[in-house]
């Protein structure tokens, strides 16, 4: 959760933000971001990004969104795309985020160690195992009963409905 004491829309004037705003903004139900205002004042800041399921259009897999994007502050770093799933599913490991995360990962063709390498920073470890079990066919070998993995046949289908292979 971000504490920051600064309103979302002084951000980008602001040269020293705390750990705490490092983290995925809006992604937690009482995230800092609320307003257009604010996400057009981090899309004008060179230092944010745009991350979670909103970063996914970059990848060529544009979903609906409700309410404002989720926000990362990295000045001077590109996101990879196993930080982009390991955003979108930071406030949420239910079917549908993870769903859109294994969409992700195929359609990339996010190495396995790649994500296992970034999950741990954001508590996901068992979660990127339980995907990748999934993926590999090996659903008996999950980790975590906590990752609600898809349906393999509407996942199937959800891979065709957005073209990946």
């Amino acid at each position: 959760r971000c504490t920051h004491s600064t309103p979302p829309h002084s951000f980008r004037k602001v040269a020293s933000i705390s750990r705490c705003c490092h983290a995925v903004l809006r992604l937690a139900k009482d995230g800092c971001v609320h307003t257009k205002d604010d996400t057009a004042a981090l899309q004008a800041a060179d230092e944010w990004e745009i991350t979670g399921l909103a970063r996914f259009a970059a990848f060529d897999l544009q979903f609906f969104l409700a309410g404002e994007p989720a926000f990362w502050y990295a000045p001077g770093e590109n996101l990879t795309p196993a930080q982009v799933v390991c955003h979108s599913l930071v406030a949420d490991t239910g079917s549908r985020q993870v769903s859109y995360a294994l969409l992700l990962i195929e359609h990339a063709d996010i190495h396995e160690n790649d994500l296992r390498s970034t999950a741990p920073w954001y508590g996901l470890e068992p979660t990127a195992s339980d995907m990748y079990a999934f993926l590999n066919g090996e659903v008996d070998q999950r980790q975590s009963r906590e990752t609600v993995l898809p349906n393999p046949d509407e996942y199937d289908s959800l891979k065709s409905q957005y073209g990946v292979m």
